[in-house]
This record gives structure tokens, sequence and C-alpha cells, in this order.
């Protein structure tokens, strides 16, 4: 998907500079009027790059070959690969590692396929500089989430020591809030230090209790509700510059609340000019979001001389409601037209969850350290795991919704005076390229800034029904090359696009190299015209010069289709192949297809003499 997004936003912007070609610099025409477009290199726009980009409409495969000077001191290899329905690269990567990073170790895995969906992530660095995390000498966290489709829960703690220390009293709070019966209680133990200016509201438990009174009286009235302040323990001492220290518990008891709550987000709701909901649809609404429970609700934090520690465990059950209520707003509020799915499809998704009783679980971990040398040292760990997977893709099956498969691994290392990486992907799902292209269209049909050509071309690339596309680039010695090229089942989708870039005439084939760019149209002129005729063509101007048939024998060069064969692997059996899966592969272009084609059509074709 990301791959489709860049290249999308990519064509779009380099098309929207495109009007029509300049003139040629030669034109040679032959007996029946074809013609061989020649646009001369211009040297004062000489990039340093070489190679050659074509396109053929008959054959509807593009090309193109680059090759160009690099200064930065790396070595790279990047595959991918476009086929049907699955997409599959590697990737090696090694660049001189930086003097203030001592080590690097880096370990990724994820897989999702029909039987498991786990993930995994190790990173471990040493570093010789006293960077980000400079003033600690140790911060630690960690925590674990676990979803289901009616539960969420998470819990984790922190803590972090800081160099020297604070010569300041305890500062911290730790909060409870359990819910029964449309009642919510609020348990609290805040350790406070106080300005001169707030002492004396919390200088005895009558004045806490006031405080507090009215600070909670307002909300409580608000919704319909009535509050009880209750102090459990406080603990006040007045110091001599007129601060004071406060340690006090106290309990917050909200009833007969949930009415007003719901009543107020209704409200709210049926305000909203957007999501078009009348108050009966606003009240179901506003009941169903907050129909979900706390179960536990326990935050906390506490500041000490020279450490900050803190913890928390949260979670909610009874979220079916809940969450259909998400969905019916989302679709109230349009949301649903920026993504891939239908609301429809979500609530399936979310049906196959409680029924094959989905548990997932994430895990994550990070520590830092610095030492008195000044080595810093970074790790973090981060997994997660699915119960009943295998159950709820067979439930996914049922209901007719298909469940991309990939494995993905990446790896990086220091390995002496360099940093080495390494990446697979595989991913395979029906119609995973058709989806893709299609978000990219539905992305560029909703962005107001986005240029019509750019959607012109994308739906093009739709219309063009891509068969397979490869890329490389590769990178080492000072010099890097990209390959890459694509079989369409129907590659004159662009035909307007090339008409339109050469004032309506047919362009059968393009290739350019570091001479010249050779644009080949067939009809441009009747098989008797005149030179004359053919100077009256917007594509030939006063300089350009035009060679009549019987007056050139030249041979241009062209696209080499057994490059392009080798290259893509195609065969004999290639058609009727394609003609097979017709039904099944839309297609959607790969990263250095899409640059191979918007080279073709708003550079290399549209030569500039200046």
């Amino acid at each position: 998907m990301a791959v489709v997004l860049i290249t999308s936003s990519f064509a779009g912007t380099a098309l929207a500079d495109v009007d029509e070609a300049d003139p040629a610099d030669e034109v040679f025409v032959d007996e029946n009027g074809d013609a061989v477009l020649v646009y001369d290199e211009d040297s004062d726009t000489d990039t340093g790059a070489s190679g050659e980009v074509g396109l053929d409409v008959s054959e509807s495969v593009v090309y193109a070959l680059i090759t160009d000077d690099m200064e930065d001191d790396v070595s790279a290899a990047l595959s991918m690969e476009v086929d049907g329905d699955s997409v599959d690269s590697s990737g090696s990567f090694a660049a001189k590692r930086p003097t203030d990073l001592s080590e690097l170790s880096m370990d990724v895995l994820a897989e999702q396929n029909q039987e498991t969906s786990t993930f995994d992530a190790d990173l471990e660095m040493e570093m010789d500089a006293a960077g980000p995390g400079a003033g600690f000498t140790q911060v630690s966290a960690s925590g674990t989430t676990v979803s289901s489709a009616d539960e969420f829960s998470t819990d984790g703690e922190f803590s972090a020591t800081m160099m020297g220390g604070m010569q300041s009293p305890d500062n911290g709070l730790d909060l409870e809030l359990t819910e029964a019966d449309g009642s919510y209680t609020l348990d609290v133990h805040n350790q406070d230090q106080l300005n001169q200016y707030q002492t004396d509201n919390w200088r005895t438990e009558a004045d806490a209790t006031q405080t507090l009174e009215a600070q909670f009286s307002d909300v409580a009235a608000e919704l319909g509700g009535d509050v009880t302040v209750s102090i459990d323990a406080h603990e006040f001492q007045e110091n001599a510059d007129g601060t004071a220290d406060l340690d006090v518990e106290y309990t917050v008891e909200f009833e007969n609340v949930k009415d007003g709550l719901e009543s107020a987000v209704a409200d709210g709701l049926a305000s909203e000019s957007d999501l078009d909901l009348d108050q009966d649809e606003a009240e179901q609404l506003a009941a169903d979001l907050l129909d979900a429970e706390i179960e536990t609700f326990d935050v906390s934090y506490l500041v000490s001389e020279n450490t900050v520690e803190g913890a928390w465990e949260i979670a909610f059950t009874n979220l079916d409601s809940t969450t259909f209520a998400l969905f019916d707003l989302a679709e109230s509020a349009g949301e649903m037209d920026d993504v891939d799915l239908e609301s429809d499809e979500y609530v399936d998704m979310y049906e196959a969850q409680a029924e094959a009783d989905l548990v997932q679980t994430s895990q994550w971990k990070l520590s830092f350290s610095q030492d008195e040398t000044q080595t810093q040292t970074f790790s973090m760990d981060v997994s997660s795991d699915a119960e009943n997977w295998e159950a709820y893709t067979q439930e996914l099956d049922e209901r007719d919704i298909d469940l991309a498969e990939f494995s993905m691994t990446a790896t990086a290392e220091t390995v002496d005076d360099e940093i080495e990486m390494e990446m697979t992907l595989e991913m395979t799902q029906e119609a995973l390229l058709e989806n893709a292209i299609s978000a990219a269209i539905d992305s560029l049909e909703d962005d107001p800034t986005a240029d019509d050509e750019a959607l012109e071309f994308m739906t093009a690339f739709d219309d063009a029904d891509l068969e397979l596309a490869k890329f490389d680039l590769n990178m080492d010695d000072g010099t890097v090359e990209m390959e890459t090229g694509a079989k369409f089942d129907d590659i004159t989708a662009f035909e307007d696009h090339l008409e339109d870039a050469f004032y309506g005439h047919s362009v059968t084939h393009v290739y350019a190299n570091d001479e010249a760019g050779y644009v080949y149209v067939t009809e441009l002129v009747d098989g008797d015209a005149t030179e004359d005729d053919v100077r009256t063509l917007e594509v030939v101007d006063d300089d350009t010069t035009v060679h009549m048939p019987g007056e050139w024998d030249d041979e241009h060069p062209r696209l080499d289709m057994d490059t392009v064969t080798e290259y893509l692997e195609l065969n004999a059996d290639d058609d009727e192949a394609a003609e097979d899966t017709d039904e099944s592969d839309d297609g959607s272009p790969g990263f250095g297809v899409a640059v191979a084609l918007v080279a073709l059509l708003s550079t290399a074709l549209l030569f500039r003499r200046n």
C-alpha cells in the first residue's frame, strides 16, 4: 500500500509539470507517413546519469536502466517483484558506522498466515556520546496490552534515575476509578508541594473537604447527579517560606451521573451537523458508546529525590455495543470513505473476532542507561501474538474476507567499521494489487490538492492491468544502477497521455539513451505529404530538420525486446497465462514501474531544449 501511495504522489507531481512536447530537433518521415521524432540530448541539462528508457505499445512493456555516480560511501542492493497477487522483495545495505556508535544489533520477524500471527523485534545499541537521554543514568519502561472483541486491558510501569538530585519532598499521585450501577468512585492519594497562595485551601481536613467539593460539585451538577467527598488521611506541613507539603488521601463518589453523561454526549452528537443524526438516534448512539464498563482504572507516579517511577493498570469490558456504536459514528461522519474496507466488512471482521474468541497480546520493554564514561546503552523488545488465530481466519473465510499473508525479516548489526542490514518481504493476498491501486486512486480523489493529471495517470495504470513488474537497485563503488521493467495486459490505457504530449499524434514506441530520444509516430502525415505539410505540424518548428522519404536511410535505436524479455523472464506462455488470470489480476504499480513510466511520460519523452 505504502509503495503505491508513494508512487502515486510522485507521479502526480511529475505529470503536473507536463504540458506538450517541444518541437523535435529532427523528423524522419517514411513513405507511409509514419515518422520518428528525434530529440537531441541537451548538454546544458546534463545530470551525469546515463542509461536508457523505453516503452513499446504493441508489446505493452516499459523498461529503464539508469546508472549514475554517487558520493556517499555505501553499498546496497534492493530487488522487488510484483506478480499477480504477490509482492516479493529483498534488500541489503552497508555503510560506514558512525563514530559515536559502538555496537548495534537488530532483529525483526513478522509473520501472518492462516495459522499464526506473530511479531518480534529486538534492538540493542551502545553509543559513545552524550546524546539523547543525557541527564539520566537509567530509564526503563515496560507494558502489556491484551484485546479481544469484548475486552481491552493494558498495564505497565516506568522508572527513571536522574543525575544528581533534587532537594524537594516527594511529589506523586495515585488515582483509582471504579464504576458500579451508574455511579463512579474516585480514590486518590496525592503528594504535593503547595505555594503560599494554596496553603489555606488545604490546611485542615475541613479546608481540604471544602476545596474538593468546590472542584467536583459543578461536574456533578452538570450531569444531574450528586457528589460526596470524604477525607481518608490528611497531613499538612507548613514551611518557613510560606509553602507547604501536603499528603492527602480522599474519596469522591459520583452518584446517578451515567444518565446525565449520556444526555450530554447525545446533545453533542445531535448538534454536530456533519453527523446528520436526529435526537433519538443521537441518544441511542450515546448510550451504546457509554455501554462499556470500567473494570480497572489505576494510574500512579511518584517523583522523589532523584527518581521518577510510575505504573498503570486499565481494563474495560462489555465493549461490543461500544464497538458497533463507533462503527456507526464513523460511518455517519464519513470516515469510512478514507479506508479500504466498507463499514459492513469491519462489522464482519469484528463478528469473526468475537466468534473465534480471538485474543491478541502485545508486549514491549525498553531500557536506557548511561555510565560515568558517558557510554549510553539502549535496548528495546517488542512482541505480539494471537490466541485462536486459526479459528479467526476460518471465520473470515466463511464471511468471504481474504486475509493478507506475509513474512518479513530484517536484521542489522555493526561489523568492524560498518553497519550491515538485510531485509526480506513476501506478501500474498487475493486482489492485493487491485486494492492497493484503488486505495491510491481514492486517496487522490479525496485530496483537494491533488492534480487531475495524477488521478488520470493512476486510473490509466489501473486500466492497463499490470501483469508483471520488477525493480532492482544496486549501489556500490561510487555507482548507483537502477533497472526496472513491467509487462501490462494493455498499455494503450496510457495512449491519451502519449497523444496529449505529442499534439494528438499516435505514438507506438519510445526510446531514449544518452544521445537522444526517439518517438515513433504512426501516420504523422499522409503518404503523399510534402515537407511543407510536415512543417505545418506543431511538433515541428523552423529549427527542426525534416527528412522526407528517400532522403534518409538511418537506423534509429529502439528498445531491445530481448533485453526486456530476459529481465522480466517473459516467455511464449505469458500471454496465454495472462488471459487465464485476467479476472483476478487487476494489477498495480511497484515503485520502479511508476518511476519508469513517469520518466517516459514526463521527462525522457519530452526532451527540452532549454
